[in-house]
This record gives C-alpha cells, sequence and structure tokens, in this order.
C-alpha cells in the first residue's frame, strides 16, 4: 500500500492545489490487504480528512489477506485414529516438546495422554511407527488446540483491518471528496472500499468483484462462470449505478479523475473552482426544445450542434450513463462556474436486465421505460446524484425538471420505487449548497413529482422557477378533465355560449322548440366542445398561476434563462455565506432574519446585488 501527497497545477487552481492518492502495489503479495496495508490505508486518508483535500484511491487488489503459519507448518505431527490404518482419518496434530517450546506462543496447545498402541507380532507384515512419532512426556502428547503463528495477516485480523478501512472510508466520504479507479482486478474489500467512496472510474478490463469465478464455480459444483468479467465488468458496474464512468485506458482514466476533481474545491470550505469565462455568460440560449415532439435532453445543456445550450460551450460531463437512462446526471459549468446537473429524459428508454449463468431460467430481457417517469432506479440515480453534488463535492445544483410522476405499478412498488422517491427528499434536505429547480418550456411536472422537489423542503437553498410555456399540477388536464369537467359541464358551456342553443333554450317552454331538437343540438356540438374541458383545466397549470401562488419565485424565459441563473446562483452563495454568518455570531435570530437583514436596501438586480453581497 502506498501513498502520496500530490500538488496539481490546473487551470482552475494555477496556483495548485493538493490531494493524497493511495494505491495498491499488486506486485506485492498481490495487492492483498493485510494489518501493515490497512494502517497505511487508514492513515493517508485521515491525513486528507485532517487536510480537507481530496482523496484518490487507485485500486488494484486481490482483497483481504489470508495465509498459513510456515514456522508450524514445518513441524506439526499426525497423530492418526489407526497408525496402522490412515483411512481411518486423522485425530489431531501434535508437536514434540523440543518443537513446542520453539514455537512458544506462536501455538495454543495442552497435553494428552499417548493414544495406546497395539503390540506388534513378529508375523506381521506391517511396518512400525516411526519411533521419532512416539516421543512423549511422561506419556503425554503437545496436541495443538489453535495457530496464533508469528506472522501477521493469516487471517481474522485482515477482516478486522478491513472493517476499519471500510469504516473510515464512510466517513471520509462524508467529509471530503472521496473517488476510487479500478485500474485493474478488485476483490472482496477493495470493491467495498470503491463504492464506500461512492465515486467510481472503472477501466473496461478491471472487475469490481467479492469472490473470483473460479471461487464460485467450485461453489456451485460446475463451470458456471468463465471470467471474473461476468460478475462485475463494465457491463454489470456500468448498469447498476456503482462505476460512474468507464474508461479503455489508465491514461484516459487518470483524465477523467482530473477532470472531475476540477470542479469540486481544493479543500472543505474553499470557493469554487472557477475558470475564467470564455462561452459569454449574456449570450441567449440558442437551442429551443420543440413541442410535442421527443428530443434528447442533453441538448438543452450542450445544445444540438448549430444552436448553443444553457451551459459553457464542450464543459457538460456525464456520469452514470449506463445506469438509470430516464434521468440524466453530470457536472458542467455556467460561466465558468462549477455547477451539478439532473435532466429529465423525455424519450421511451430500454433497460437491459442481464441474465445470470447460475440460473438455468435466467435469461437476458429488455425494458422499456417512458420518459418523463420516475422509476425505482432513476429515482436511486437522482438521490444519488443529489447526495454526491452535495457532500464532497459543494457544488449548487440545477434541475432541468419535467417529470409526470412515479411509476406506481405493482412491480415498481414491489422494487421499492416509493423508499427511493423518499430518498430524493432526504438528500435534498441536507443540500448546503443553492438549488435552482427550473420547468423549461413544454415540459411539466406533476403530482408526486412535484411534491419531492418542491422548493419548501430546503427553503434556505431551493428556489423553483418556470420558462413560458412551463406546466404544473395534481394532474394532466385530461386526467383533471374526466374528474371536473364532464359533459353535464359541457352541456352546460353550451347552453351559456351557442348563440343558436340559447335561443332554443329561451324558446323550450313556449313551445316553439321541442326537447328533442335542444338534444340533437347538443349532440350535434358534443365534439367541437369535447377539448374544451382539457383546454380549461390546462389554464390552471401554467406559469402565471404557480407565480401568483408563490410556489415558484419568477418566470424565466428560456433564452435569457443562462445569463439569470447565473448571476442568480452568485448572490444566493453570498446570502447564504453572510446569513450563516450572522447566524452563527448571534447577529441574526434565524436564517431566514439573517436573510432579511442583508437583503435590506439591496439592488433588485442580482448581478448589483451579487456585488454589492460580495463587499460586505
Amino acid at each position: 500500500m502506498l501513498a502520496w501527497l500530490l500538488t496539481l497545477y490546473t487551470p482552475e487552481c494555477p496556483a495548485g492545489r493538493e490531494l493524497v492518492l493511495i494505491a495498491n502495489d499488486i506486485t506485492w503479495a498481490n495487492g492483498t490487504f493485510g494489518p501493515k496495508e490497512d494502517i497505511v490505508f487508514e492513515r493517508a486518508s485521515q491525513y486528507a480528512r485532517a487536510k480537507g483535500v481530496p482523496r484518490i484511491y487507485v485500486a488494484a487488489n486481490s482483497g483481504a489477506n489470508f495465509g498459513l503459519s510456515d514456522a508450524v507448518r514445518k513441524c506439526f505431527r499426525i497423530q492418526w485414529n489407526d497408525p496402522y490404518d490412515v483411512t481411518r482419518g486423522i485425530n489431531y496434530l501434535w508437536l514434540t516438546d523440543k518443537d513446542a517450546e520453539a514455537l512458544g506462543a506462536a501455538v495454543v496447545t495442552e497435553r494428552v495422554p499417548v493414544p495406546e498402541l497395539k503390540k506388534f507380532d513378529d508375523d506381521e507384515d506391517e511396518d512400525e511407527p516411526d519411533p521419532e512419532d512416539k516421543l512423549t512426556h511422561h506419556n503425554k502428547l503437545v496436541c495443538i488446540i489453535g495457530v496464533e503463528g508469528k506472522e501477521e495477516g493469516l487471517g481474522v485480523e485482515s477482516l478486522q483491518g478491513a472493517g476499519r478501512i471500510a469504516a473510515e472510508t464512510s466517513i471520509a466520504n462524508r467529509q471530503i471528496f472521496t473517488l476510487g479507479y479500478s485500474t485493474a482486478r478488485n476483490v472482496g474489500i477493495g470493491s467495498y472500499v470503491l463504492r464506500l467512496g461512492q465515486r467510481v472510474v472503472q477501466h473496461n478490463d478491471a472487475p469490481i468483484i467479492l469472490t473470483g469465478f473460479t471461487a464460485l464455480n467450485k461453489l456451485l459444483g460446475t463451470s458456471v462462470y468463465e471470467s471474473n468479467s461476468q460478475l462485475g465488468g463494465p457491463e454489470v458496474m456500468g448498469g447498476n449505478g456503482i462505476s460512474h464512468l468507464l474508461v479503455d485506458s489508465d491514461v484516459e482514466g487518470i483524465e477523467k479523475i482530473v477532470q472531475w476533481v476540477g470542479f469540486i474545491p481544493c479543500r472543505v470550505g474553499a470557493p469554487a473552482p472557477c475558470l475564467p469565462i470564455v462561452d459569454p455568460i449574456e449570450r441567449d440560449v440558442g437551442f429551443y426544445p420543440p413541442c410535442g415532439t421527443p428530443y434528447d435532453p442533453r441538448q438543452l445543456l450542450t445544445g444540438d450542434g448549430t444552436k448553443s445550450g444553457l451551459l459553457d460551450a464542450g464543459s457538460f460531463v456525464e456520469t452514470l450513463a449506463d445506469w438509470a437512462k430516464t434521468v440524466i446526471t453530470g457536472r458542467g459549468r455556467l460561466g465558468g462556474m462549477p455547477v451539478g446537473v439532473i435532466v429529465t429524459e423525455n424519450r421511451l428508454m430500454e433497460k437491459s436486465v442481464l441474465a445470470d449463468p447460475a440460473s438455468l431460467e435466467s435469461k437476458p430481457t429488455k425494458q422499456m421505460q417512458a420518459g418523463q417517469v420516475w422509476f425505482p432506479d432513476s429515482a436511486y440515480k437522482t438521490a444519488q446524484a443529489i447526495q454526491d453534488f452535495n457532500t464532497g463535492e459543494s457544488l449548487p445544483l440545477l434541475v432541468l425538471a419535467n417529470w409526470r410522476g412515479f411509476s406506481g405499478g405493482r412491480k415498481d412498488m414491489f422494487e421499492e420505487v416509493l423508499k427511493f422517491g423518499s430518498f430524493i427528499v432526504d438528500q435534498l434536505t441536507q443540500f448546503n449548497q443553492p438549488i435552482i429547480v427550473y420547468i423549461p418550456p413544454h415540459s411539466e411536472i406533476r403530482g408526486g413529482a412535484w411534491v419531492v422537489i418542491d422548493s419548501t423542503i430546503n427553503p434556505r437553498c431551493m428556489e423553483m422557477y418556470a420558462a413560458e410555456h412551463a406546466r404544473g399540477g395534481v394532474l394532466e388536464p385530461a386526467g383533471i378533465a374526466e374528474i371536473k369537467f364532464r359533459k353535464p359541464e359541457l352541456v352546460k358551456a353550451m347552453h351559456r355560449t351557442d348563440k343558436q342553443l340559447k335561443w332554443m333554450s329561451m324558446n323550450e317552454a313556449s313551445g316553439v322548440v321541442r326537447a328533442e331538437d335542444i338534444a340533437g343540438r347538443e349532440t350535434e356540438l358534443l365534439p367541437s366542445y369535447q377539448p374544451l374541458g382539457e383546454i380549461f383545466c390546462d389554464l390552471h397549470d401554467r406559469p402565471e398561476r404557480m407565480l401568483a401562488k408563490g410556489v415558484i419565485r419568477d418566470i424565466v424565459s428560456w433564452k435569457d434563462c443562462r445569463k439569470y441563473f447565473y448571476w442568480r446562483f452568485k448572490r444566493r452563495f453570498e446570502e447564504i455565506r453572510l446569513a450563516d454568518a450572522l447566524t452563527a455570531k448571534g447577529a441574526a435570530a434565524s436564517y431566514g432574519d439573517a436573510v432579511k437583514q442583508i437583503s435590506t436596501g439591496l439592488p433588485t438586480s442580482d448581478k448589483e446585488a451579487y456585488e454589492a453581497l460580495k463587499a460586505m
């Protein structure tokens, strides 16, 4: 186990930034974790926490170390159940007095009576046992009860050390940025440490497993698995959300790590590492989402190649791309400022379910998942991304929301969609940086989907906005119309708005118009009035009503959202910084009071307010 303190000189930190790098040496004892290796790992990780700098783990190992005592193996003797018939099995192992004295505390022993041997007959052909095996001390043998060994790392002590570094990694992930790179095979505790660090970059030829395929084949009694890649290769770990990024070479792996580190502060509590603005912040967002046509939602961030997107050109890096494809997560830059991003997929996506060779009935299957819906895996992915952005990375969060709700079928309920949806709320309540939830044009948030991302979940950090043509409500207009605007309501609207029906109704009592004539006119008008309920219900879901009811802070046009959110994020960072300082000093009774004090007299423009706050 090796550890370094590195200083990287990067564009966002030209003065240098430190990080702690920990790595297995797989050429030494196959990279196994013994007690000494565990101590090095633990202390290096603690050092990273003490300095508040990122901790990178380059993993290539064979799990916990185990072995046998060579000293005892060279001198033990065997006591057979029948010295003349070894097929009857072994009774116990024993030592001579001399060997027992030499080994000392390396073995636990007790004296046992020497078994009585049958007398030899001169006519018998059997060989007499080795005289050395008859050595006794007062007719007692030194029976081996247990082997402690003089060597370290023979068994459970390695497991205890593994538990310590597992706990240390879990603690480190909550305090600093942790990331693991699987550069070669990882087994057992090596795999757990990767996962406990949460962020994983995996080489396509570096499986992450708990038990090797040969050991599993022996357990199953047949050659089921052909390689470790079947158990923990990129197809498995990329598809289940363990690996965030997959790479083809170590050079590409290190490039991804350095790129990722570039999005996070150089140490805990430091400001975000911003790059110089090369993509003008004041420019309009060129790409406009089409209405009623599925499109790649990444284009909202990056543009379509001819028209620009919301983020700085070329800055978006997607993670967890092969898992839960109905949600897109990643990191990018807005005016050089790093941001975490979550975007809803609006297209129908395909989910691959791998077959398990150990089960003869298992077959690979494809499942189709609708866009704009949170499934169990995509709800978990959303919560995981929020946690990653917050813990260790300290990134602001931009959510481009377009969810119609959660999948609520029997299968998805059994697969814990309710639990993972709740995780989203859990993570949002713990978020410490500004969060902007934005409903883009021709997008919507409905029902339970709104509930888990409403700004009241974390009023200190969260704000909601909507674009023109955005929608939000309990149900979709068609669903509400089926309940609240049925045929009787349509007929009432006909009688109120159709001139002919008005005249017919006025003259029905005089007998000029028959009831069946009125009914005929209603039937004639019904197809034309059928969309009325949906149109009327849709008017209740528009941004103007959201703003009037205070559930969104503002209506922000799509073409202006880039500069609007840039300055809003900058202002909110300063407000949170100053409000926390006032609250800590006791100058404000609560965070809300502190914000009111700070905001008094500030310009209405976020840009001007930011400049004023920065000067405080």
